[in-house]
């Protein structure tokens, strides 16, 4: 049996699945608005029907929501398609509006489109992933046997066993088959019998060795790569699945011919424009907030409103960053620089509520404005810290290559950290978002970041 026969279908047909859904749910919508409608003329059914079918089922692609598994976690991109659906819903009924003079069926349907469609998919969606409707599980087999090939493999039962099941390793030597290396999981191949193994046992190899070079099996797996079996290599497999870069396995060739860390004048002008936008928006609703915010600072201890402190920031450069101040006046007089702790005793009480709700932080709007700071973007830092985890912390200058956020994909997916641990695990996320940042996952940042302040997590 082919080991092709799963992946690609497997997507082909659970796409095909959810486009008959779009379809049938727009069936019964022109059903619907037609009866509760009699006026409404029928001659333009079946255009109104597939030419809105097209509309959402091309959102559906745009927003990778038709690969199921094959993205870091699907309720992101939901929130994106119900987002990105709506906008085009809205902008489409009134286009149509326009056109015709009228409310006719096609305008009617893009509109309650935009609410039935997403609906829809996400129960769909539920449903498919609480009865595993969609697939059985993929069958791995992890290449390599040390440390880097038992850390994926306990990676992968603890957080992805409904999506992967580990088949076992390949090894170098004959000597290592049948040997257990983590939860039960055995050396089941060698590296010259692979492709017999994995004709029928396979459907994605990952490759996890402690030292590539001069170790690759390349001749097996670029035999089980043309037959159709998945080979991907453990950092790619991390990112992937993970939202993370793994900086303890990361080599500088992963980094210099992978995919990502794509930016043209066009991308920086257009985010730039984006940055301005949203920062002079939210400035606009939040200003009567920090008003009382700077009102209530004022009140309860002596000092400035504001806090400025010298953070560095794209490549390396230092600015001034903006915040209410949270603390006591002169906190670090004595103590010098140091990270916040969980119940700092350098924090007032205003303080600790506008840090929990990040009141403290929309200052550094001003500093998007002044260029300084992006919307969405790494943490900035300040140079004493930098210079003490760039000695300890492999790539962690590579932070700096683009500008820092007033959100970041870290802020969000992390809670606030307080040791180089907790840096190093930062680190990832952030490296993670300088590879793959465009304007749907700056989206997806700032709509998480709303969840964030809603509910108080990661502050101190």
């Amino acid at each position: 049996m082919s080991t092709f026969r799963m992946r690609k279908p497997r997507v082909l047909a659970f796409f095909a699945l959810e486009s008959g859904l779009i379809v049938g749910v727009l069936y019964a919508l022109a059903y619907l608005t037609l009866n509760f409608n009699p006026l409404m003329l029928e001659q333009d059914l079946a255009f109104s029907i597939y030419g809105t079918g097209v509309l959402f089922i091309g959102c559906l692609v745009s927003t990778r929501l038709a690969n199921l598994g094959d993205d870091l976690n699907f309720r992101r991109e939901l929130v994106i398609f119900s987002a990105v659906s709506f906008v085009i819903g809205l902008v489409s009924f009134a286009a149509v509006w326009a056109v015709s003079g009228k409310l006719s069926l096609p305008a009617f349907l893009v509109l309650e489109g935009a609410v039935a469609v997403p609906t829809s998919v996400a129960l769909w969606r539920w449903l498919a992933l609480r009865y595993e409707v969609y697939a059985l599980r993929e069958r791995v087999l992890i290449v390599g046997s040390g440390e880097s090939a038992k850390q994926t493999c306990r990676w992968i039962n603890d957080s992805h066993a409904d999506e992967y099941q580990i088949v076992g390793f390949a090894a170098e030597n004959e000597s290592q088959l049948g040997q257990a290396l983590t939860q039960g999981s055995r050396v089941t191949s060698t590296f010259a019998t692979m492709p017999d193994f994995c004709d029928a046992n396979v459907d994605r190899i990952i490759v996890a060795l402690d030292e590539k070079r001069g170790k690759l099996p390349i001749k097996e797996l670029l035999d089980l790569r043309l037959r159709g079996v998945e080979v991907e290599e453990s950092t790619s497999f991390f990112e992937r699945n993970s939202g993370k870069i793994c900086v303890e396995t990361l080599l500088p060739s992963w980094l210099i011919f992978g995919e990502g860390f794509k930016t043209s004048k066009v991308r920086s002008a257009l985010k730039r424009f984006v940055d301005v936008c949203q920062a002079g928006a939210l400035l606009l609703v939040a200003w009567p907030i920090m008003l009382l915010t700077a009102v209530a600072i004022k009140i309860e201890s002596p000092g400035p409103v504001l806090y400025r402190q010298r953070r560095m920031g794209l490549n390396g450069r230092e600015f001034d960053v903006l915040k209410f101040r949270s603390m006591v006046q002169d906190a670090e007089k004595k103590s010098g620089p140091q990270w916040a702790q969980q119940n700092d005793p350098r924090v007032t009480r205003v303080g600790r509520f506008i840090r929990k709700v990040r009141i403290d932080e929309l200052p550094q709007l001003i500093n998007v404005f002044k260029g300084d700071m992006s919307f969405v973007g790494p943490r900035p830092e300040r140079r004493h810290f930098v210079e003490q985890l760039e000695e300890k912390i492999p790539f962690y200058g590579l932070r700096m290559t683009v500008r820092p956020g007033v959100t970041g994909w870290a802020q969000v997916e992390y809670r606030y950290g307080s040791t180089e641990e907790d840096a190093l695990e930062k680190l990832k996320y952030d490296l993670y978002y300088i590879k793959n940042n465009n304007l749907l996952l700056d989206l997806w940042i700032a709509l998480k970041t709303v969840r964030v302040v809603l509910m108080g997590s990661g502050a101190v």
